[in-house]
């Protein structure tokens, strides 16, 4: 069993940073080339393994950046010296929203090991062992350490023996080193938490990792709870960071325990430079919209999908219901079996509750994942299923979902000439991919062309890139050939110098203007409702931090603000429009 805490006994950090940094919507914003900078000053900052991406990581460099999760994961890992690097999956679905076939899974775990990482950590909404058996063997057989998180919800209690038992069958999994129970929404008070903690140590001959997540600043105090529990390594996040995903800062967590019987082991001035690096990077909207959360009412949701949820009761005038939407996604989740929610659950028992608040009655239809989870279709329920909820199921049923196809109907589908990393990104991904691989096998083509000399960046690949960004909708094309990594960025349309004559004037008068572009790929809106008169118009006066727009991606409504104060000029895209990264959406004149 895991012995009792003694003093001096160090904590081990794993940071979350850079997790944090790029999920979807924001993603759009920090690129591989700042992702591997951070990366690099992060492995000076003490951590004991750099988790470095997950779903919404994945997800947003796919769709906002049109980048390679596996080109990022290796660009991390040239920068990060001998600091181990880790990946966080759905047990059956990965990255992706579905699940996906068993052969996926395991080529998966061996491409990302492939491409450096060290370590796999698996989640699964209904903490089903079964659903995380194939990663474990998987990440078994390519040498990686695995560690399986146990996701605490709403229900059962704290103190319900099924979350031992749920812990226990957890670490039973083969090769896991360790369990990670997970509070993603601070569902928990600290002493609850530490009583959690020491139940699961008591069942369970692994180190015991925590992480973290809760509104109004009290991530800090739980994760000091769960160090006084005998909790061997807290995940933090660096800096300014850590506010924007309300979990621990590594900062503040070394201080608190400062002088105390544990110590939390990381590189003070290492983790400052860190912070100061990393900070730059946020999006100022992306900070706002943190500190409103931080200070606005505590509310036991995952804090990625809260900034969504706000967005949208605000879009409907609804805000003042955010508590009411909070308090009925508890008890949808409970209705359904006791889901918690974790990725992909998590979202579309929220979206649920919304409906529900926003329609003023329950279960007149159900969102399609929660229909799979009613009817047992998505692994072993933790509890009953109300009787509304399985008639709302029924009533709505399609049927059984098809098998997902596995490995040798993918290499079929997929474009031609997909390596076995391909393959997986299609599988998780579908068309989204696309782009992705086509440009991938073009490339790999170039590279291969000239026999046994060695690989060169040369100009006939970088004319091809060029090419490829003229093209195409997107603002920055990055590929790796034989170990190199050339990024090719849509210049701005302000800077271009060779504009005729006849346009001299115009494009004066446009350099003048400030431009306000998306910073994410999405459908803009003008207005918060079809009934509601637009956020401005054209002659409208702004001011700095005033809404202008709200641009939809992944079902969150991201406001777009103003930075400065002027006059919209001109609104340059039409409302429910789609708009990619980099759009121009208005000009103002200061």
């Amino acid at each position: 069993m895991t012995p009792p805490p003694v003093a001096g006994r160090p904590v081990s950090y794993v940071d979350a940073t850079l997790r944090d940094l790029a999920p979807l919507p924001w993603g759009a914003a920090v690129g591989t080339d700042e992702i591997a900078a951070a990366a690099a000053a992060l492995a000076g900052a003490g951590a004991s393994v750099l988790e470095v991406l997950d779903p919404r990581c994945a997800r947003g460099a796919i769709v906002s950046r049109a980048e390679s999760p596996w080109d990022r994961l290796r660009a991390i890992v040239r920068e990060v010296g001998g600091t181990p690097v880790g990946v966080v999956v759905g047990g059956r679905n990965l990255w992706s929203r579905d699940p996906v076939a068993p052969d996926v899974v395991r080529q998966f775990v061996l491409c990302a090991v492939e491409s450096g990482a060290s370590r796999i950590r698996a989640v699964d909404p209904l903490n089903d062992p079964d659903a995380l058996l194939t990663g474990a063997e998987a990440a078994r057989e390519a040498g990686a350490d695995f560690v399986p998180s146990l996701i605490v919800g709403p229900a059962p209690r704290f103190d319900d023996p099924r979350w031992a038992a749920e812990a226990q069958a957890l670490a039973e999994l083969p090769g896991a080193v360790a369990i990670c129970v997970s509070d993603g929404a601070g569902h928990l008070p600290p002493a609850a938490l530490a009583a959690l903690l020491r139940a699961v140590a008591g069942v369970c001959d692994l180190p015991v990792e925590v992480q973290v997540q809760a509104p109004g600043g009290m991530a800090p105090m739980l994760a000091t709870a769960a160090v006084e529990a005998g909790a061997e390594a807290v995940q933090a996040s660096a800096g300014a960071v850590a506010l924007v995903s309300s979990r621990p800062s590594a900062e503040t967590l070394r201080a608190a325990l400062t002088g105390g019987a544990r110590v939390f082991e990381c590189d003070r001035r290492g983790l400052d430079r860190a912070a100061r690096i990393v900070g730059p990077m946020l999006p100022a909207d992306r900070l706002r919209q943190a500190a409103g959360t931080l200070f606005g009412p505590a509310v036991t949701i995952p804090p990625s999908l809260e900034v969504g949820l706000v967005a949208r009761l605000g879009r409907l005038g609804l805000s003042r219901n955010l508590s009411a939407v909070a308090d009925e996604a508890a008890r949808v989740v409970t209705e359904l079996g006791a889901i918690t929610f974790a990725y992909p659950l998590g979202s579309s028992a929220l979206a649920q509750a919304a409906r529900h608040v926003i329609e003023g009655c329950r279960y007149d239809g159900i969102e399609e994942p929660l229909l799979q989870a009613a009817l047992g279709r998505s692994g072993r329920l933790r509890g009953p299923v109300d009787p509304e909820a399985v008639a709302a199921a029924q009533a709505q049923d399609p049927g059984p979902p098809a098998p997902p196809p596995g490995l040798v109907d993918l290499a079929r589908l997929a474009p031609s000439g997909a390596s076995d990393e391909d393959l997986v990104l299609w599988a998780l991904f579908g068309e989204e991919a696309e782009r992705i691989l086509a440009r991938r096998g073009s490339f790999g083509a170039e590279a291969d062309s000239g026999g046994d000399a060695p690989a060169l960046v040369d100009r006939g690949l970088i004319e091809q890139l060029i090419e490829v960004v003229e093209g195409s909708s997107g603002a920055e094309v990055s590929v790796e050939v034989s170990g190199a990594r050339v990024t090719v960025r849509r210049a701005e349309p302000a800077a271009a110098g060779t504009a005729p004559q006849a346009e001299s004037d115009e494009a004066d008068d446009s350099r003048a203007l400030l431009r306000v572009e998306s910073p994410m790929v999405g459908t803009f809106y003008g207005a918060p409702s079809p009934e509601a008169h637009p956020f401005v118009e054209e002659g409208t006066q702004v001011e700095v931090g005033q809404t202008l727009c709200l641009v939809e991606a992944m079902k969150l409504f991201n406001e777009i603000t103003a930075d400065r104060a002027g006059t919209i000029r001109e609104i340059c895209v039409e409302n429910a429009d789609s708009v990619e990264y980099g759009q121009l959406l208005f000009l103002i004149e200061p």
